[in-house]
């Protein structure tokens, strides 16, 4: 074999090996974009969990309300109960009119009472959102690892073949 032969093999691997870093830079990138796309998706998920939790402070402060209102209710529509109690035991016929007022504080507690049931059931919804969303988001944070990993690995071949690629351009001749 020739100097001529020699130098173009030697060549030859050069442009095979620039080829190969090309190939790993290129996976190297698509495993990164995959990667902030992963992060992105994960961080749009914890998001939407953090906004889930803010709702159900506001729901939570909402049923703690109707909570108060359906124990003032409560108290009251039992005030009315015990003076239509005592009018009875003083003999008085006609309870008509408190009867009424007992049975609006009771419908009050029936109103306030489903208004805090519905509160509290919609806390339940979107605490099974969240737990969806956080797992979610968890999926999409250990793939975003995987993919570093993979990145990080064609970073380390391109590496590889860029010393190589200097140890193939160090044999040949400065002038050609």
């Amino acid at each position: 074999m020739s100097i001529a032969d020699d130098i173009a093999t030697l060549d030859e691997l050069v442009k095979e090996k620039r080829a190969e870093m090309n190939n790993h830079a290129k996976a190297r990138d698509k495993f990164h974009d995959d990667m902030h796309k992963c992060q992105m998706r994960r961080n749009n998920y914890r998001d939407n969990a953090q906004a889930l939790m803010r709702r159900i402070s506001e729901l939570k402060a909402e049923r703690t309300r109707y909570n108060e209102l359906t124990q003032e209710a409560k108290a009251n529509r039992e005030a009315v109960k015990e003076r239509i109690d005592e009018a009875r035991a003083n003999g008085v016929r006609d309870l008509d009119e408190l009867k009424r007022e007992r049975d609006s504080y009771h419908q009050q507690v029936v109103e306030y009472h489903g208004k805090s049931q519905a509160a509290h059931e919609e806390i339940e919804k979107l605490r099974d959102q969240i737990d969806a969303s956080k797992k979610l988001a968890d999926q999409e944070h250990e793939q975003a690892i995987k993919f570093k990993e993979a990145a990080d690995m064609e970073h380390q071949e391109f590496v590889r073949c860029m010393e190589e690629l200097r140890e193939l351009q160090d044999e040949l001749p400065d002038t050609l």
